[in-house]
């Protein structure tokens, strides 16, 4: 077989604890890579990348122009798939955002963290990584996924550009649309067939890049989220980001009402200002809406459908640095890795 590639970036997967605190090493990272070796043996060969190390909190559009460019240059013909270990904090970010940029890789490009370091016998980093070996081992897959042991015991596997971030407490991933991927059960990928997940020979197509070249991620994207009580009047739109997305309420709503509560005054300004508005998650084929979202939705607004808040953002980000912002409007509604989930039948 040949060799797996291993990015290592840090997390907890590659820390260690001193003392009462959990840090990350520049040697750390390679514990991993040592104790599954000493617990499966030597039948895989790595070659490990250690672009940077860091806690995944601290993540930020320098580190993904760092390293998306790793990612976009790493030699896919020549290796059997891509091990990414990364923290969980921003785990499902992370992998939206790499799910789209690298949609026409012919290998797994899998991204795996670790609930505890590698010390802690809570861990489960190894059995993550061990996951990840075997998709790529097993499976002819194209394309970014993660895969995470939970609570448990299953060994979860998500498409990139659909998990959703870890609740804060009990540290489960989830997936958009209720329904993960499938599971690594003895070695093999068990699929869940269905809606909304694509079918696997979907999954294996081939695409083309979405660009010629890897962007650097030099435009902001502010994310905002509803809920009750916010007053935009305190968003200060001086920096004047790139672009905006509104998470609205899972109704595709937003507060339309009040002096500073109004969503609708709130996306004017970011007109006024020149910045473009994205709504997510939108209902887009719904026949019937509440008069708060047709109103939201008749303010000029760009509708993303049926979408994570991770990929929303990931989507609008990578877009905008790509191309203009015309080029981003025009080029939105094309689904780049599944990242727009299928309408659920019942509601249309």
């Amino acid at each position: 077989m040949r060799k797996i590639l291993v990015v290592l970036t840090g997390g907890t997967i590659g820390s260690k604890i001193e003392g009462s605190v959990i840090n990350v090493t520049e040697a750390s990272p390679f514990d991993l890579l040592d104790l599954y070796k000493e617990t499966y043996g030597s039948g895989c060969t790595f070659e490990v990348i250690q672009p940077f190390t860091l806690l995944s909190e601290n993540m930020n559009l320098q580190y993904y122009s760092q390293l998306a460019r790793v990612m976009w240059e790493l030699p896919y013909k020549e290796c059997a798939g891509v091990i990414v270990t990364h923290g969980s904090d921003t785990l499902s970010y992370t992998a939206a955002l790499l799910g789209m940029l690298l949609r026409h890789v012919p290998v797994p490009v899998v991204l795996i963290a670790a609930n505890y370091p590698l010390g802690d016998k809570r861990s489960n980093g190894l059995a993550n990584f061990k996951s990840a070996v075997d998709l790529i081992r097993g499976y002819l897959l194209r394309g970014v996924y993660c895969v995470y042991r939970s609570n448990k015991g299953e060994n979860n596997v998500y498409l990139g550009t659909r998990m959703t971030e870890a609740d804060a407490y009990l540290d489960q991933f989830g997936s958009f649309g209720g329904v993960p991927l499938g599971m690594m059960e003895e070695g093999s990928l068990c699929y869940n067939g269905g809606v909304p997940n694509p079918t696997l020979p979907q999954i294996r197509d081939r695409r083309s890049p979405i660009v010629s070249d890897c962007p650097v991620f030099e435009k902001t994207v502010l994310m905002v989220r509803s809920y009750p009580g916010l007053d935009y009047r305190s968003i200060d739109l001086g920096r004047k980001p790139a672009a905006v997305v509104c998470y609205l309420y899972h109704s595709a709503t937003g507060c339309t009402q009040g002096e500073g509560t109004s969503i609708l005054d709130f996306i004017d300004r970011c007109h006024e200002e020149g910045i473009p508005v994205y709504a997510a998650s939108a209902k887009i084929a719904a026949k019937k809406s509440y008069v708060t979202a047709k109103a939201i939705r008749e303010r000029g607004v760009i509708l993303l459908g049926h979408i994570s808040p991770e990929a929303a953002y990931a989507k609008v980000l990578l877009l905008h640095n790509i191309g203009t912002n015309e080029d981003a409007k025009r080029r939105i509604k094309d689904t780049i890795f599944f990242e727009n989930l299928p309408f659920p039948e019942d509601l249309i």
